[in-house]
């Protein structure tokens, strides 16, 4: 499959690309991963240097009860970053949810719109209509920051995420936007749910979009290893290096992490496999 983000293309034939986490919040839960505007041109390169394909930059956390940014306060630490990454000819994304802050990144030369509420807002969908650019739609009950405070018992955790997945997918391809999915792992989900998803994840990529999945050092993964609900429990790295082939295996293409160099060693494995497998099969 081949991923094309403005003039650029991405191919993540038989391969899982990675997505480099970029926090320019103050308040993001993975402490190490927050850096100042600053700072973030060097993360930016140092993470591409990793092997990270995409550079995934947020100003604004979707934790609970996290700090609110106005858009304007959101529009000041992403442009800079945005611009200083691109100079240096890197493929980025910006993870928001505002079309103000959208708009503000694609003129900054931003490559993919990530919006965790998926683009339930038309204006949205109108800026990635208007700049020619993807859009990567996650799923998710209720709002960022307040999404715990939703139901979030599911008949069919899969079957409900797909069906809206597809649903958004479908209003993108009517404005003519390229839509990626992404099934909101740990986003008002059970661990049980989480693990539900990652089972299933062959039939969402059998639908031939994009798939993205973020569940890097989630809390869910600390749950799954019996360690409570903290994204400061140990062996998170691990875990997430753990989840993250077997959804490569599954064929996702693209993974959004914190940690780019020792994902990067573990997909190198799975996609020289994958390529193998494709390779016998002919």
């Amino acid at each position: 499959m081949l991923l094309h983000l403005r003039d650029r293309v991405l191919d993540v034939t038989d391969r899982t690309a990675i997505m480099g986490i970029l926090n320019v919040s103050d308040d993001s839960p993975v402490a190490f991963s927050r850096v100042s505007v600053q700072a973030a041109r060097d993360r930016a390169v140092d993470l591409a240097r990793q092997g990270a394909a995409i550079i995934d930059i947020g100003a604004h956390s979707t934790r609970s009860n996290g700090r609110d940014l106005t858009a304007e306060e959101e529009i000041a630490r992403i442009v800079p970053v945005i611009e200083a990454a691109v100079a240096e000819g890197l493929l980025t994304s910006i993870d928001t949810w505002t079309p103000a802050v959208a708009r503000a990144a694609a003129e900054a030369g931003v490559h993919l719109l990530n919006d965790v509420t998926g683009f339930s807002d038309p204006a949205m969908i109108e800026v990635a209509r208007d700049h020619g650019l993807p859009g990567c739609v996650m799923h998710m009950r209720g709002r960022p920051k307040h999404h715990r405070e939703v139901d979030q018992s599911y008949d069919d955790v899969n079957l409900e995420v797909r069906e809206v997945l597809l649903e958004r997918a479908g209003a993108l391809r009517a404005a003519g936007v390229t839509a990626w999915l992404d099934p909101g792992f740990a986003f008002g989900k059970s661990a049980a749910d989480n693990a539900a998803l990652l089972a299933g994840l062959p039939a969402l990529v059998a639908e031939g979009y994009p798939v993205l999945i973020s569940a890097s050092r989630k809390g869910f993964l600390a749950e799954l290893m019996g360690r409570g609900d903290s994204q400061d429990a140990p062996g998170l790295l691990e875990a997430t290096i753990a989840f993250n082939v077997l959804a490569a295996s599954a064929g996702v293409h693209v993974v959004r992490v914190h940690d780019v160099q020792p994902m990067a060693d573990a997909l190198a494995i799975v996609n020289a496999v994958r390529r193998e497998r494709t390779s016998s099969e002919r």
